[in-house]
C-alpha cells in the first residue's frame, strides 16, 4: 500500500490535477462558444427586426439573407469566426491536458527504468 502512495509524487499529482482541469475546461469553453455563436445569430436577427421599419420590404430575416448575398456571407463569416475560435481553444486545452499527462507518464517511466538499473 505504501508503494502505491509513493507512485505519484506531489508534483505529479499537481500536473495531473492541472490536466484534469484543462480537460473539463475545454468542454466548458466549447459549449460557451457554441452558445455565443447562436447568440450572435439572434443578435443579428434582432437588429434586423428592430430596423424593419426603416423601409425594408422583406418581413423575415432568413428571406433577407437569401436576397442580400453579401450580407449573408458576412453573417456566416462572423458566426464561423466565433465558432472556430471556440474549436481552437478546445483543441488547445485538450492538447495541454494530453501533454501534461504525457509528461507525468514519461517521468514515471524514466524513474522506473532508473530504479530497475540500480537493482
Amino acid at each position: 500500500m505504501e508503494e502505491q502512495n509513493d507512485f505519484f509524487s506531489p508534483k505529479h499529482k499537481q500536473l495531473l490535477s492541472f490536466a484534469l482541469w484543462a480537460k473539463y475546461l475545454a468542454w466548458v469553453v466549447l459549449t460557451v462558444y457554441i452558445f455565443s455563436t447562436i447568440g450572435a445569430y439572434y443578435k443579428e436577427s434582432a437588429f434586423y427586426v428592430a430596423n424593419l421599419s426603416a423601409g425594408t420590404l422583406v418581413s423575415s430575416f432568413t428571406k433577407y439573407l437569401s436576397i442580400n448575398k453579401a450580407y449573408a456571407l458576412s453573417v456566416v463569416i462572423e458566426l464561423l469566426g466565433i465558432l472556430l475560435k471556440g474549436v481552437v481553444y478546445f483543441f488547445l486545452l485538450n492538447g495541454l491536458s494530453l501533454g501534461l499527462n504525457m509528461i507525468v507518464e514519461t517521468d514515471i517511466n524514466y524513474r522506473y527504468m532508473r530504479e530497475k538499473k540500480n537493482e
